[in-house]
Formats: structure tokens, C-alpha cells, sequence
């Protein structure tokens, strides 16, 4: 049986596929080809190999037409993954394999493209909260592995999901950046709380606009906290270096980091060095939580949330709409915590499935699905 593991976005998705490749390379019957639509993807995968095995393991670009490749240079209009996966010769090759796994979304696309026979199986990156994490981008797969029940009760009660065509695996990538975590260095050399500002990349939603400037001089003139900004690395993606440059003249040695879209931006650096979370309706929120910490929550848009299903994390922390609230809340926040941390103890639970060897779980369940739908 032929699998190819396809990384079809940006090269922060190898994290949650890289070791469910490896495991599935593991399994009797199967040959694994991984493939990459960016380069860089391919090295981190590389980085993510656990020993030579993995690395011997055959992986290859997609190929990018040279009109397309012009069009990704000039950055503003992005990758554009869909119509790279969806070219001819692309499809040709997507059409050999019995699977392809992959956890880009925007590979639904490819449903009515191959041969019926060929089983796509969405691997569900981030874990879920905001209305876009139960779309009906499901549809258009023919299994799904997901990180956690909270997700997996929603998606079924809406009728994304359908029992046999999913597995609850848990959260791979958290395995994969468990290998990375002794390699890491202190990001400061003072004892000062870390305080992240992660905001998410969606317009209608984010909090860079509104937050940022006033974040980074405040940390910048005192010494009260040392902050990272690090926002979701599609924020930047399609914006020029030159402003790129603009934001990273403001980091501020031994108190300031800003990092706009580098691999620490999703290998979980971040999350891990960090105190206090400062953000708007990015999954990394849980990556942060891997234990009940202070986290303020940043609503630029006047959104009004209490009750909503969208917003499943702003009652773990103080929401705030103005910077100066903000400022307040990351001063108060280990102060305040006493008032989340029971909540957000429970909602650990719930968002995590803490059981070991999550990329295993899903590759004996792809399989296992693959030999029944085959039968």
C-alpha cells in the first residue's frame, strides 16, 4: 500500500505530521513517500527525524509551474497551495498513491481531482475553538484524525465527522518538539516574567494592529517584563522584508524579542520559555498550557463573546480591549490567576490527550482504516 504524506502549505505543518510518518513508515505492507510544496518544509522534516531510517525515508517536491513560482516571489498573494497541488503534473503524481495524509486543509481541493480510490485523510493541525476549525472542509475527506473529544463531540454534533471515519489520536506534534526541547537555550539572561504576544493572523480578529506598538514600548522602557512578539507566521508571510525590517528594529536586546516567522515561531520555543500568554484566538494558547498559567486575552474587535462557541478559551483568562488594559492585566496577571486556574486545569484536560505515543494512534488507525475500506 502506497501512502504519500503530503505537506502542501506552509513548512510549519510538518510538526504535526512528521512523526505519524515515521510511524506509518514503521508499518508492515506500507511504503511512505513524503511531499513538500516549499523546500523548507523538507528541511525541517529533516530536523524532525529521529534517526536515519526516517531520513531514508523518500520525500520530494511538488511541482511548482514557473508562472506559479514568479507569482509566490512576490509574496502578496501567498503560497497559493491550492493551485500548485491541483496543476496536472501534480495530480499525476498524487493519483499513484492508495493514501495521502496530510494536514492541510486546503487539500480538499484534490477530492475530486484523483481516482475514487484514493483515500485522503486530513490530520487536523492546532486544536480547535474558533468557527474555521469546524468547517465543513471535513467533508471533502475521507478520514480525519483529530487531537482531542471536545473537538471530536462538536465536529460530530454538526455533522462533519462520522463514527469509523476518524480516530481522537491526540496531539502529535507535542511529541515531535519534546525531541527539540534540550537543544534550546535561555531566550534571556535576567530572572523578569516572559510575557508572549501571539496574535493570530485573521484580520477580522487579530489584535496586532490594535496591541502591538503599545505592548513592545511599554516592555521596552521598563523593566517590568521581558516580552516575545511572535504572531502567527501567515501575518507576515505576504507583507514585504522591508517591513519586516521596520517591526525588528524595534526588538530590544535582553528585554524585547520579535520574530515575525522563524521556525521558533512553531516549534513550540515560545510557548514553552513563556509566563504569560498575551493573545487573541490562536490554538497555540494550548500549546502554551501544558499547565495552568496566567494568560490575558486581547478583544480588538469589540467581539462580543460570553457564551459563544467561537471563544472557548477567553474565559480562562481576563479580556481586555484596550492596550492599556492589557498593560494592566500582564502587571495583575499572576496575581489574578487563583480566579482560571481550576478552569483552565479542566480545560486541559478537555483540549489535551495527555495518553503517550499520539502519532502511533493515528498511524495504526489510517491503516487500520486503508485495510477495511480496501476490503
Amino acid at each position: 500500500m502506497r501512502i504519500a504524506v503530503l505537506i502542501g502549505a506552509e513548512p510549519y505543518q510538518a510538526f504535526h505530521v512528521a512523526d505519524i510518518a515515521w510511524q506509518l513508515a514503521e508499518r508492515p505492507g506500507i511504503a511512505v513517500q513524503i511531499l513538500a510544496a516549499l523546500p523548507a518544509s523538507l528541511d525541517l522534516l529533516d530536523s524532525l527525524a529521529r534517526n536515519a531510517r526516517d531520513r531514508s525515508i523518500p520525500r520530494s517536491l511538488l511541482q511548482t509551474p514557473g508562472w506559479l513560482a514568479a507569482l509566490q516571489r512576490l509574496s502578496i498573494l501567498g503560497m497559493l497551495k491550492t493551485r500548485i497541488m491541483r496543476s496536472k503534473p501534480n495530480i499525476a503524481l498524487l493519483s499513484r498513491f492508495d493514501a495521502i495524509v496530510t494536514p492541510t486543509d486546503h487539500g480538499g481541493v484534490l477530492r475530486g481531482l484523483l481516482p475514487a480510490s484514493t483515500a485522503l485523510i486530513y490530520v487536523n493541525h492546532g486544536i480547535g475553538g474558533r468557527a474555521a476549525s469546524y468547517s465543513d472542509k471535513y467533508s471533502k475527506f475521507d478520514f480525519v484524525v483529530l487531537a482531542n473529544h471536545r473537538d471530536e463531540r462538536r465536529l460530530l454534533d454538526d455533522h462533519r465527522i462520522y463514527p469509523g471515519r476518524y480516530v481522537v489520536a491526540g496531539y502529535p506534534k507535542l511529541e515531535a518538539v519534546e525531541r527539540l526541547a534540550g537543544q534550546r537555550a535561555p531566550l534571556f539572561d535576567n530572572d523578569r516574567p516572559v510575557v508572549l504576544f501571539n496574535p493570530h493572523s485573521k484580520r477580522s480578529l487579530r489584535s496586532w494592529e490594535r496591541f502591538a506598538r503599545p505592548l513592545i514600548a511599554h516592555a521596552s522602557r521598563t523593566r517590568e517584563f521581558n516580552l516575545i512578539v511572535a504572531p502567527h507566521v501567515k501575518l507576515f508571510a505576504r507583507r514585504p522584508r522591508i517591513l519586516w525590517r521596520a517591526w525588528e528594529r524595534l526588538a530590544v536586546p535582553g528585554r524585547v524579542i520579535i520574530d515575525l516567522g522563524s521556525s521558533r515561531s512553531t516549534d513550540m520555543t515560545y510557548t514553552r520559555a513563556a509566563n504569560i500568554y498575551a493573545g487573541d484566538v490562536s490554538s497555540q494558547v494550548h500549546e502554551f498550557l501544558d499547565r495552568p498559567k496566567p494568560c490575558v486575552f486581547l478583544n480588538a474587535h469589540a467581539v462580543d463573546w460570553r457564551g459563544n462557541p467561537d471563544f472557548p478559551n477567553w474565559d480562562l483568562g481576563d479580556v481586555v480591549s484596550e492596550p492599556s488594559e492589557a498593560i494592566s492585566a500582564i502587571q495583575q496577571a499572576f496575581n489574578r490567576h487563583h480566579l482560571y486556574s481550576g478552569k483552565q486545569a479542566r480545560r486541559i484536560l478537555e483540549a489535551r490527550d495527555a495518553r503517550p505515543c499520539a502519532a502511533a494512534r493515528a498511524a495504526d488507525a489510517i491503516v487500520g482504516f486503508l485495510v477495511d475500506r480496501a476490503c
